[in-house]
């Protein structure tokens, strides 16, 4: 009797065991998000707040008093719900394995869902550097200097080397957000200058067939930098 009673205990243990969902470590969503959100209750953006710890995220809007809490079930979906003045219901939530970006559904207690929302996490911009490898596409006039762009930087100096011309500038000190280089394409000298939007991961720039950097330029484009460029 007492062997059969140690028999039906393990295996009710590993019936329990095999219910436990079995994941890693989820992403961190701790941090300020911008949210936005569409559906029956028309559009908004709003900016919430999230804290984690381990599995569990309680956070809150307080533009609107809206107050959440959540687990992840899995390292990439929290089932979480919400409350606030105008009433309260259910989160479903897909988070990026980086922890940097969501989208879900969302409903009232009871109903189906209501609406959509898609969040971005808010990040510190990345060091201000031209180093790298970055995407750049055509914004205007030529179309040389377009696809893949490499580049180094040591101090305020810049190499880039974009469809085999070697691109030699500076950072303007004045202003290190801005740099400033020199071409030769085909024997023929020009200037190329880029400024860096506010995240240090993009660009745009410039150029001109002259070495003076003066009047209308041949060309403009915007650049992109690389993941984990």
């Amino acid at each position: 009797m007492k062997r059969l009673s140690i028999s039906v205990f393990c295996g009710t243990a590993v019936a329990v065991l095999s219910l436990v969902p079995a994941f890693a470590s989820p992403p961190s969503v701790t941090g300020t998000w911008k949210v936005e959100q569409s559906g029956a209750n028309g559009t908004s953006v709003s900016t919430i707040t999230l804290t984690q710890s381990g599995t569990g995220i309680v956070g809150s809007n307080a533009a609107n008093g809206n107050g959440f809490t959540g687990t992840f079930v899995n390292d990439t979906q929290i089932n979480g719900k919400w409350h606030g003045p105008g009433g309260a219901g259910w989160l479903t939530v897909y988070v990026t394995p980086n922890g940097h970006s969501f989208n879900g559904t969302w409903g009232y207690n009871g109903r189906s869902a209501n609406g959509s929302f898609v969040g971005n996490k808010v990040l510190p911009p990345s060091p201000l550097s031209a180093a790298g490898t970055w995407h750049v596409t055509g914004a205007g006039g030529s179309t040389a200097f377009l696809g893949k762009m490499v580049c180094k930087q040591s101090g305020p100096s810049v190499v880039c080397l974009s469809g085999g011309v070697t691109l030699n500038g500076k950072q303007t000190p004045t202003d290190p957000r801005k740099v400033r280089a020199t071409f030769n394409m085909g024997g023929t000298a020009g200037v190329f200058s880029f400024w860096f939007n506010g995240d240090n991961n993009s660009f745009n720039g410039v150029w001109w067939r002259n070495t003076t950097g003066t009047g209308d330029p041949a060309g403009r484009v915007v650049g992109q930098r690389a993941l984990g460029g």
